[in-house]
Order: structure tokens, then sequence, then C-alpha cells
């Protein structure tokens, strides 16, 4: 009679991802990736000659990242992708916050790294310390 095999314990098939996996889920295009991944800064491991993320340590590692971030909510809106315009350096992406809209202008990296598209949810990080208005004379 054939013995049982008990599986080892692991986190589960789900929490190994690879290069491609690892990247879609922090979000990023893959080159930033890899170049964060060859920088030493996002967490790995070499299996069989192939580089394997364990999904929990991304999220410790996401974590940490957003640690010592003092912002106010105050500073942050959370709305909806309205509008995204494109160019060679950088983007506008439209956000409506209710029944405001908030326009950004990010480059066209950062935009690709975030992969917004129409109809995400997004937070705007207001930075700036004043406003000024003028009228052109």
């Amino acid at each position: 009679m054939p013995r049982k095999r008990h599986a080892a314990p692991t986190d589960g098939p789900q929490d190994v991802l690879t290069a491609r996996e690892a990247a879609k889920y922090l979000r990023l295009a893959l080159p930033t990736f890899y170049r964060y991944m060859w920088q030493g800064k996002i967490p790995s491991s070499k299996i069989g000659g192939r580089y394997r993320f364990k999904k929990s340590l991304l999220d410790r590692w996401l974590g940490k990242k957003a640690e010592g971030e003092d912002v106010s909510g105050r500073n942050k809106f959370v709305g909806k992708v309205s509008a995204i315009k494109r160019d060679a350096i950088l983007a506008q992406v439209n956000l409506d916050v209710g029944e405001h809209k908030i326009t950004a202008v990010i480059t066209r990296d950062a935009l690709d790294d975030l992969g917004i598209k129409v109809g995400d949810t997004a937070v705007a990080l207001m930075k700036a310390t004043e406003v000024m208005i003028i009228k052109e004379r």
C-alpha cells in the first residue's frame, strides 16, 4: 500500500510570485520593477535560477515604504480618474473628487510606474503650502 504524502507546510502557492506577477501586484512597470530588484530594494529569493517573490514580504516592504510619511488626512483626496493625457515626457491626470475636479501633471514614467488607468480609484496628495492666483493685464 503506498504511503500517503503530506505537503510540506508553506505559505501557499499564491504567496510565491514570478517577477511579472510581483510587478503587477506592486503596480510597477516591469522595467522599473527589475531596476528596483537589481538595486536590492525589493525582497526576492533565487529558486532554481529564477527570482521569486513572497507576497507577504512584498506586503511588508510596501508597509516599510509607507512608514514615516507624516501626511494629514486633509491633504489627501480620493477620487476616480476621469481622463489621462499623455505626452512624450509628461502626463496630465484628471481626478473627480465628489463634485470637484483635480488635475495633476506628473512625469510619463510616474504614470507608467503607477499603472493608472481611466476609471481607477486614486488619491491626490496635496504637498503645496500655498496657491497663488494672479490676473493677467
